[in-house]
């Protein structure tokens, strides 16, 4: 029986979640795969990685409903750079929310508990054939 690789890829992730032991483990298995992960608890730490290096992120992952506030970050960050890709992470499956979200912005959910397989295949199912750029940026 033939073994299906995880998806993998080189882009840079902006991780934002306040728990601990998720925000690590998330991480763990992003920089695994290849990505680079930038963490922060909270939406400042986000705002400060996204000042210094805003232009090497190419996703943002983040929770839809904490102190965080997901959709709004996403709604501030997406207006700086519209190429930023956005992927939730959630304990429920709160329709009414996500009907909310999704009228602002295409909304992709990883439910907890993940595995490493569902996480990396939502994070590439967003960034799809989008290249890194990093590379593009320090070639222009």
């Amino acid at each position: 029986m033939a073994v299906e690789e995880v998806p993998r890829g080189s882009e840079t992730i902006l991780l934002v979640e306040p728990d601990p032991e998720t925000r690590k483990l998330a991480a763990f298995m992003l920089a695994k795969q290849g990505y680079t992960v930038l963490e922060a608890r909270n939406a400042a730490e986000a705002f400060q990685h996204y000042q210094e290096r805003g232009w090497e992120v190419d996703l943002l992952l983040t929770e839809l409903m904490s102190e965080v506030n997901g959709p709004e970050l996403a709604r501030v960050l997406e207006a700086k750079d519209p190429r930023l890709r956005v992927v939730y992470i959630s304990d429920t499956d709160n329709r009414q929310l996500m009907r909310r979200t999704a009228a602002r912005t295409k909304v992709v959910l990883v439910r907890r508990p993940f595995t490493m397989r569902l996480l990396a295949d939502k994070v590439r199912q967003v960034l799809g054939g989008q290249q890194r750029r990093r590379a593009v940026a320090a070639g222009a």
